[in-house]
């Protein structure tokens, strides 16, 4: 299983990350937006994309 890491941000600098498959970059991204958007990239997220719209159909 994967899982991406993300140092502690210090006060001006910029936070460490590394994604799977990616290599080690800096950024001031937060570890929350980080988790979101490979949730929504992963198969579940696209899941769960789908059943939201489908629900959205239905309550039409």
């Amino acid at each position: 299983m994967a899982i991406e890491k993300s140092t502690e941000r210090r006060a001006k600098s910029k936070r460490t990350i590394k994604l799977p498959g990616k290599v080690e970059r800096y950024a001031n991204t937060d570890p929350v937006d980080i988790a979101r958007e490979l949730r929504s990239k992963s198969r579940l997220g696209q899941r769960e994309a789908k059943l939201d719209a489908a629900e959205k159909k239905l309550a039409q």
